[in-house]
């Protein structure tokens, strides 16, 4: 259920960077969330409460002060957590894979999507259905899912039959998709991928070369739907594709729900890397950094990958040099540019077309 406009606390058990913490709160202004505070403990998430006895009761006087309509985690919340943390501050407790999923919900435009932000929900919340009826069996009172052991035993059974239906529905659309991909393929089309950071400014790139018109508001996952249009390179047609960008620490839960969508980048003859220029050094590395780990969890050789630094007009000229060295230590090719100004771009076409030459997928002149 999405709570539109509320209040929330931020809590972070772990010591980590400065930059993920920025775009957690980032990620809850995004799903409308007012932040009123965040609460780190710079040590490992307590296997019971998330954060400590000590900082619990600290952030409890904070409730008491600021009033807030939920608490947010950084890290996914275990049944035990997310059970005893809710029981312990009588608030609305969600962790951030929760909250990606309200962003992602709210975005949502086709069916297949809508069905697996569905199918990944019932898939977080069944382990702690099961978890109230253990703790009702035991003769708790749960305070969630009223009507007692048996009403919850019976909306248990109706997620796992749920659950199922959809996984059907979802293998169908992905059969009909994957026909969708032989059929270019018999046409002797490329295809292209954009893909990389959440706001690296993909769908500004996919405007520009594909001369579309998509909505661009510079929020964490605008695109959350793939979207295909025909795009000249140079004199090579291609299909190019626009996919949902990537975010650090993504629990594998999401990463085989939500990537599984872009097939189109496991699919593709060339994946367009976008990455943002604009960023200070510490999080272009960051960035950086894990989208590597994603495309090598998706199994995306480097080989087909083309780095795109995009936003060059607004990076700091000092930096400059180190970013690109970075992307050197792991690529042999790059392009730098502009999708906003139209910097590069002809490079960019240039060297599209050069790849796909290279790979034998279109002649030469």
């Amino acid at each position: 259920m999405l709570v539109v406009g509320s209040k929330a606390i931020l809590l972070v058990a772990d010591d980590i960077e400065d930059g993920k913490i920025r775009e957690f709160k980032s990620l809850a202004e995004a799903g409308d969330y007012e932040v009123l505070d965040t609460i780190i403990q710079r040590r490992r998430p307590d296997p019971r409460y998330y954060l400590g006895l000590g900082k619990l009761g600290e952030v409890e006087e904070i409730i008491r002060s600021y009033e807030p309509d939920t608490v947010i985690t950084y890290h996914q919340l275990n049944p035990v957590q997310y059970v005893n943390l809710g029981r312990r501050l009588r608030i609305r407790v969600m962790d951030r894979v929760w909250l990606i999923l309200e962003i992602f919900e709210r975005r949502a435009g086709s069916k297949e999507a809508k069905l697996q932000i569905e199918l990944t929900r019932l898939r977080l919340e069944i382990p702690r259905v099961r978890e109230f009826i253990r703790l009702a069996k035991l003769g708790e009172q749960i305070g969630f899912y009223g009507g007692g052991e048996y009403a919850i035993e019976a909306y248990y059974r109706h997620m796992v039959r749920r659950a199922s239906h959809i996984r059907k529905e979802l293998e169908k659309i992905r059969e009909r998709r994957a026909s969708l991909v032989m059929r270019r393929r018999d046409y002797g089309l490329p295809q292209v991928a954009l893909t990389g950071y959440t706001s690296a400014g993909k769908t500004t790139l996919f405007n520009r070369l594909a001369r579309e018109n998509k909505y661009v508001d510079g929020k964490p996952f605008a695109t959350l739907d793939t979207y295909s249009r025909l795009a000249y390179f140079n004199g090579v047609n291609a299909i190019l594709t626009d996919t949902i960008g990537f975010i650090d620490d993504l629990p594998p839960l999401l990463i085989e729900s939500f990537y599984a969508t872009i097939a189109e980048v496991l699919n593709s003859d060339l994946v367009l890397f976008v990455i943002d220029m604009s960023d200070e050094y510490s999080e272009f590395h960051r960035k950086f950094t894990s989208s590597l780990r994603i495309f090598m969890d998706l199994g995306v050789p480097k080989g087909k990958i083309l780095p795109v630094l995009n936003k060059v007009d607004a990076a700091n000229d000092s930096y400059i040099s180190n970013k690109v060295s970075l992307v050197k230590q792991e690529f042999n090719e790059y392009v730098v540019i502009s999708a906003k100004l139209g910097i590069g771009i002809d490079d960019l076409r240039n060297t599209i077309r050069n790849r796909l030459e290279r790979l034998g997928l279109v002649g030469k002149d």
